[in-house]
């Protein structure tokens, strides 16, 4: 009987987490969550589900921290170091022998690390152009963080020198993105679950995004960005999110963590 009720306290708890965020956790792996809550709710002094929705519901605070940690904001710059080299020798080239001008989304963006790694890349690769680099998250919180451009040390750990001193100014122990690469980067807000997806772009990164969701949720995703790719654009995924069956969306393995979307 305990078991059950506790069933019902989580659906309360995951109806009342929609109607306060529009997070739909039916789309997340339960035991994943519920292995994971006990952490959070403990830091907010809840004594079960039922009493956490009513702490979010009456505590703004509380909520803000709680879509924080569903949402994973852990980011750093070339993050997978090696990922990178390769979209930028292989990639990037490959496709900016098409294309002047890319476009190109970072889905689940966090901090804004990832899409600003792209933007100096391709500032490398081709000065003084602008190419449309749009990156989103569910959280307005740290999309705002994003669009200041301000980070830690830690986080510009894997920048190479000459990167970091061209594109960084460094303070102490902070560092600010410089303009010029700020304004590369369009920040928007998105619900990978439930938004509108745009379409034609060149890349596509979503990368330790859907670690969490369920193996429906995520064949959803990947389709959406399927019909969002041009034909030869390529999907940019973490090392630990290989697509299983990915040609059954129609996608090909181009190498590891990149597939491609057959011309």
């Amino acid at each position: 009987m305990q078991i059950l009720d506790k069933e019902k306290e989580y659906e309360y708890f995951k109806k009342k987490v929609f109607e306060l965020t529009q997070i739909d956790l039916n789309a997340y792996k339960t035991h994943q969550i519920q292995r994971r809550l006990p952490f959070v709710m403990s830091k907010a002094r809840a004594k079960n589900y039922v009493n956490y929705a009513n702490i979010l519901r009456e505590d703004p605070v509380q909520l803000k921290q709680f879509v924080d940690w569903l949402t994973i904001n852990v980011s750093e710059f070339f993050r997978d170091f090696q990922k990178f080299e390769e979209l930028k020798k292989e990639i990037l080239p490959k496709l900016l022998k098409k294309v002047s001008k890319l476009k190109i989304w970072s889905a689940g963006c966090s901090n804004g690390a990832e899409p600003y790694s792209v933007a100096m890349v391709l500032d490398e690769l081709t000065p003084y152009r602008r190419h449309e680099i749009i990156a989103t998250d569910l959280d307005e919180k740290i999309l705002n963080s994003a669009r200041k451009g301000c980070y830690s040390l830690k986080d510009v750990r894997n920048v190479p020198a000459k990167l970091l001193d061209k594109c960084f100014i460094v303070d102490g122990e902070e560092v600010e993105l410089k303009e010029e690469i700020k304004k590369r980067v369009v920040f928007k807000k998105h619900n990978l679950l439930k938004g509108k997806y745009e379409t034609d772009f060149d890349l596509i990164l979503c990368r330790n995004v859907v670690i969490y969701f369920t193996e429906e949720s995520k064949k959803g995703i990947y389709g959406k960005f399927y019909n969002s790719l041009k034909s030869g654009g390529f999907l940019f995924a973490g090392n630990a999110e290989s697509i299983l069956g990915a040609s059954a969306f129609g996608f090909e393995m181009f190498m590891p963590s990149f597939y491609l979307k057959p011309e």
